[in-house]
């Protein structure tokens, strides 16, 4: 079981997930966590500007500041490791993925006002191989997200077509062609989260208002995933054994 037997997911939402490739809860997550989850990220994303300009790289800095992300916050503050590990994401590995699941990967993501870039259109399973292929995304709003600030927009059963071929656009970003004819806008309130298969075409528009957009986007595996090896690969961080809630401590990732 799950540390908290409280149902977010309902059976017809389980059933959306398998023809449609996404689901979108109602706000799960509290006033007070949210404002928790938001100060962790100011304190990510200020060491991550200092160090991205101590480089003197032009390319970091302009990341910093325009398409800001931190990966891998569980082992940088104890919040969004507890985050990672929330009954939301606990159910919806147990219900749409396996009873042993681990967090694969994880990142805060900002959209700053007014010069919030685009990311275009990818599958999260095109920037890296994964055996087996499938896991989950939980993009999950810590502010509103509109058209305006950034949304995601999705493609409903692209997930049905397979892995596609992208093309790399910079370092840090790959795109695929997408019929945008398809194409529908996610918007959502802080607290909901928008569960969807690594397979399913998405992007995110610029940020052209003057609120920030926050998000924060924890993606879920089997566990054991390997890569084009054969080896482990991801954060491998457990969160369900036998459909039991692992409460993985912060001192434990940082051995």
């Amino acid at each position: 079981m799950t540390s908290s037997n409280k149902q977010r997911l309902s059976q017809e939402q389980l059933d959306q997930f398998q023809e449609e490739g996404y689901i979108i809860t109602e706000p799960v997550f509290t006033e007070k966590e949210l404002k928790d989850i938001s100060n962790e990220f100011k304190k990510l994303f200020k060491v991550n500007l200092e160090t991205a300009n101590k480089t003197k790289d032009p390319l970091k800095i302009e990341i910093a500041n325009l398409r800001p992300f931190v990966g891998q916050t569980h082992l940088l503050s104890e919040v969004l490791l507890k985050t990672c590990q929330h009954p939301i994401y606990q159910e919806a590995c147990l219900k749409l993925l396996s009873p042993n699941a681990d967090l694969y990967y994880n990142q805060a993501v900002i959209k700053p006002p007014g010069v919030g870039r685009p990311f275009a259109w990818h599958q999260d399973n095109g920037y890296a191989f994964t055996d087996p292929e499938f896991y989950i995304t939980c993009w999950t709003a810590i502010s509103e997200a509109t058209i305006e600030n950034g949304c995601i927009w999705i493609i409903p059963g692209s997930h049905k077509g397979g892995l596609q071929s992208h093309k790399r656009l910079t370092t840090e970003e790959w795109a695929l062609e997408a019929d945008e004819s398809k194409a529908i806008p996610v918007e959502v309130k802080p607290g909901q989260v928008v569960i969807f298969h690594s397979l399913l075409f998405h992007k995110s528009g610029a940020n052209t208002s003057d609120q920030i957009r926050e998000s924060f986007v924890p993606q879920y595996h089997v566990a054991g995933v390997k890569g084009k090896e054969g080896e482990l690969i991801g954060d491998q961080v457990p969160l369900l054994r036998e459909g039991v809630f692992q409460n993985i401590s912060f001192e434990m990732v940082q051995v």
